[in-house]
């Protein structure tokens, strides 16, 4: 029997399985991730490779060392390799330093001996613990679970987009690793925030003056996907005075900077758009036929590809198996479905929550980097 299991091999079960190796000083052989992917960190290294991005939003003492200046000190000891730099302001790690930085940490705690490559079915109790049953009916027993799942199954397709796609049009979102955007002289890019502004980049480096992003409102410019105040007590206090956890729903949506992207994007963007490399229209798609975008305006856009940043469906992830976990054990939950854990993020005995799913406690900041390190620090320290 394993001493700790995680369910999800994303940031926020590698940030928690770093945390349970160096601060928790579980060996390998008593910690297993769980994750559809062969590889840890597999779809972050897809999702960024698709649109291009090549640093990132969050500042460098964002990663998943449990030591907060773990990644500068990663890039002093390698300053004579090209990728080695931060991009102002914030130190913002260039994305291969980033990369580089998590396949040594992730050695370090041999992850390759904790790696399970599955998918979950079911959860629950026995006497000493949890079982984890996978779709290959493999059982796994453990003391303590940590569900670190997010949204990546969960990608969000327009009504519109959704029936042109049913109906042959060449539609594809930027998320889907199962697909990729076949292209042969013009694209048009649906979205707004950062991961439509990279996506835009890279493809009018490809297609100069042949590439449009269609958005229903203005660029918006935020830094960070919220204040930075979320990330201490200046608002997080205040978040946890609040105890209907319905209107922390609302702070939350609130919070967020949805849709937005950093200056610089928006300079880029703006500074291609004068050039003549790219187009930016804001408006609506209506219908698509074909190679054919209707818009609200009553333009009409032609275009051999569609490429949806359109994000993700913000219903609480794992559903398919959680459902019964939580009807089983009657375990508490929102009125918007998410689960109402303790401030250790304990759900239930021996059950914690990481990432999407803990951001009734752990608020906007849960599903980011800084929200994985937040949220393995405070499980680490219930122990």
């Amino acid at each position: 029997m394993k001493k700790w299991v995680i369910i999800g091999g994303g940031i926020q079960g590698c940030t928690m399985a770093s945390y349970l190796r160096q601060s928790l000083h579980i060996k390998a052989h008593d910690l297993n991730i769980i994750d559809p992917k062969e590889k840890p960190l597999s779809n972050w290294r897809s999702f960024t490779k698709t649109i291009g991005m090549s640093y990132l939003r969050s500042p460098s003492i964002h990663h998943i060392d449990p030591s907060p200046f773990a990644l500068e000190k990663y890039a002093k000891q390698h300053r004579n390799q090209g990728f080695v730099k931060f991009y102002a302001p914030y130190d913002r790690p260039d994305l291969h330093l980033f990369n580089q930085h998590c396949d040594e940490v992730l050695e370090q705690i041999n992850i390759d001996k904790c790696w399970v490559q599955g998918r979950v079915k079911a959860l629950k109790k026995f006497r000493e613990g949890w079982i984890v049953t996978l779709e290959n009916n493999v059982e796994i027993k453990a003391v303590n679970v940590v569900i670190a799942i997010g949204l990546s199954d969960q990608l969000r397709w327009p009504e519109w987009a959704r029936e042109g796609k049913k109906e042959g049009s060449n539609i594809v979102h930027v998320f889907d690793d199962k697909e990729e955007i076949a292209v042969r002289s013009s694209i048009v890019i649906v979205g707004a925030g950062i991961s439509a502004a990279h996506a835009a980049i890279k493809w009018s480096n490809l297609l100069p003056e042949n590439v449009t992003i269609l958005t229903r409102h203005p660029l918006k410019v935020h830094q960070f996907d919220s204040d930075p105040g979320w990330l201490g007590p200046k608002y997080m206090s205040r978040f946890h005075q609040i105890h209907c956890y319905e209107e922390r729903r609302k702070v939350i949506k609130a919070a967020r900077f949805s849709g937005s992207l950093p200056v610089e994007l928006k300079t880029e963007i703006e500074r291609r758009k004068k050039s003549g490399i790219l187009d930016v229209k804001i408006d609506e798609v209506m219908d698509v036929s074909d190679e054919l975008l209707t818009l609200k305006s009553g333009e009409v856009l032609s275009a051999d590809a569609i490429l949806l940043a359109t994000g993700f469906e913000q219903k609480p992830p794992g559903m398919e198996w959680l459902q019964e976990l939580i009807q089983t054990y009657c375990l508490p939950c929102a009125s918007c479905g998410y689960p109402i854990p303790k401030q250790s993020l304990e759900w239930d005995e021996g059950l914690y929550l990481l990432g999407a799913l803990a951001e009734l406690q752990l608020g906007p900041v849960a599903r980011n980097i800084s929200g994985a390190r937040r949220g393995a620090e405070r499980i680490i320290s219930s122990f």
